[in-house]
């Protein structure tokens, strides 16, 4: 028996009497039917009725353009596209409530249920299930949202710590536990995907999959890599300088896997990493149950145990590159001084990032900064040489410019003939009347399907009839909701454009305003409204790009 047949319920006389409780609300009626051959009990129009009478019963505005009917969609996940619409109408505020017959109408997945119903919470939308009872905006129906959230909660906890545990045990007994492919090592599920990537045949490349990598996740020496990591480690022992060995793998040749250049970060995870002594670490992260992500966990925490794999360096070679590293590590230096333009440039040589470095000088007890090429400092004077240039001097270069840019009559004259001819090319009025006739189009598809659903619901249609019909509507609707969407996009890139280029202006004619009394963060994020980029160059030029021009505007620096 359900609740709605209980005439004295508790939870049904405390509501608010039916006839007001929903007045000056604007209903979303869902409904959907899961097959083409209507298996559910309830049809499209026998949900509906049901709902526009209950709406009428509780005073609730029901409009036609708030029914929302997924005919022939599964249940199982929410990639439907009237529920699609019915959350971008939610979200516009242009529905209060949203009712269904009953709560399997709109998802069968508690973790999509409970997705939605934050959803409807977020965007203060009531949602109402009439079969059930399920009211969110009662005592009940929180509770009942409370207990699917609880639910949700103790199972992602059980499975996270259920799989944290078997994890450490296989660690424990020096199992790999998957993930990225440490470097100098394989395994048969990579040998597999990259045999039947280079074109071999599935059986083929399984035979010489397992031949490469014989016992399935295991780790398995790759002899190619593995040369490889014994040059890193003795480059990096005889030259004490990861910056030295990340060089001389790149000014050789040798390519890491990604096919580009070796960097810093990725040379010094190998000489940190014990697994190329035949052994697993394991405890680097922890899973927080609260929030279900991973945490870091101290160097210190770290389990390390022998593993089942080939070592490919010798622990005395390990210890004395991990000596090395302690020697030579240092916290990084807190520079008092901000980088204006961080992010902003480029180098002159090979068009990569340039970033802030401060050292300080002893016997001076000054600290200097500059701005030096990222490639030359990450990956070696053989992907760059590298440009540097003092902060202090290129900051206060670019500032002077973009106050004397201010000030430039010309310049901001051409502000207003610019904005005009970009006004001009977004054509709102005939963009929106092409949008009209796409909607208009889309009402009359709509109909046709709802005039063919009542024929094969009234036995006027053979399978394969029906069938045919409705999927040359279904593509139809498809593709003019798409064309609707293209459309959108276009109007709204165009007058995101325009509303960046302006601003862009304004910031340029106001740039000067209050600029002794801004902070460091706000001068810096005032730049970049400004300026797209500047490459500094050999020759002592600045070359900027800005927002408002297309061109690149070379600028010589004195």
């Amino acid at each position: 028996m359900t609740a709605s047949k209980i005439p004295n319920s508790p939870i049904l006389s405390s509501q608010p009497n039916p006839s007001q409780q929903g007045r000056g609300l604007t209903a979303g009626l869902y409904v959907r039917v899961s097959t083409m051959n209507q298996v559910d009990k309830d049809s499209l129009k026998t949900q509906e009725s049901r709902l526009r009478a209950y709406c009428q019963a509780n005073g609730y505005e029901v409009r036609e353009e708030f029914v929302y009917r997924d005919k022939g969609m599964s249940g199982k996940d929410i990639d439907r596209p009237e529920l699609e619409r019915l959350m971008e109408d939610c979200k516009k505020g242009r529905v209060h409530v949203v009712l269904v017959s009953s709560l399997e109408r709109i998802t069968r997945s508690i973790r999509d249920f409970i997705k939605l119903i934050d959803f409807f919470l977020e965007h203060k939308i009531r949602f109402v299930s009439i079969s059930q009872n399920f009211d969110s905006d009662n005592p009940f129906g929180r509770f009942m949202r409370d207990m699917f959230v609880l639910l949700a909660r103790l199972e992602r906890e059980t499975v996270a710590q259920r799989v944290a545990t078997d994890m450490h045990h296989r660690a424990s007994l020096g199992k790999w536990n998957g993930g990225n492919t440490p470097y100098g090592y394989t395994t048969y599920g990579r040998e597999l995907s990259r045999l039947i990537k280079s074109g071999m045949s599935e059986n083929r490349a399984r035979e010489k999959a397992a031949q490469l990598a014989p016992e399935p996740k295991k780790l398995c020496m790759n002899p190619e890599e593995a040369k490889v990591v014994k040059r890193i480690f003795e480059t990096f022992i005889s030259t004490k300088s990861i910056r030295k060995t990340v060089d001389s793998l790149n000014s050789s040749g040798v390519k890491p896997r990604s096919g580009r250049k070796w960097a810093v970060a990725t040379v010094h995870k190998i000489l940190n990493s014990p697994v190329c002594t035949g052994k697993i670490s394991y405890g680097k992260t922890r899973t927080d149950l609260e929030t279900g992500r991973f945490l870091k966990v101290e160097k210190e925490g770290w389990k390390v145990v022998p593993g089942e794999h080939t070592p490919i360096i010798p622990e005395k070679l390990f210890d004395s590159a991990q000596e090395i590293l302690r020697s030579r590590s240092r916290k990084p230096t807190r520079a008092s001084h901000s980088y204006l333009l961080s992010g902003l440039l480029r180098c002159g040589k090979c068009g990569g990032p340039m970033h802030g470095a401060s050292f300080f000088k002893k016997s001076s007890g000054k600290e200097y900064s500059y701005y030096k090429c990222q490639n030359n400092e990450t990956k070696g004077p053989s992907v760059c040489t590298g440009l540097s240039f003092p902060s202090k001097r290129i900051d206060g270069f670019v500032v002077k410019e973009l106050m004397d840019l201010y000030k430039d009559k010309a310049f901001l004259q051409h502000k207003e003939k610019t904005l005009a001819a970009m006004k001009k090319s977004l054509k709102p009025e005939k963009n929106r009347e092409t949008l009209q006739a796409l909607k208009s189009a889309e009402k009359d598809l709509g109909k046709k399907v709802e005039t063919l659903m009542e024929g094969w619901e009234s036995g006027l249609f053979e399978k394969a009839d029906f069938t045919r019909e409705y999927e040359k509507l279904k593509a139809q609707l498809k593709e003019n909701r798409f064309e609707q969407e293209r459309l959108s996009d276009t109007v709204d890139s165009q007058e995101a454009a325009y509303e960046a280029r302006r601003a862009s202006f304004e910031e340029i004619a106001s740039f000067g305003k209050n600029w002794e009394f801004l902070d460091d963060r706000s001068r810096a994020s005032k730049i970049s409204m400004i300026v797209q980029d500047i490459t500094p160059s050999e020759d002592d030029n600045l070359h900027f790009r800005l927002f408002v021009e297309e061109p690149s505007t070379a600028v010589s620096r004195h």
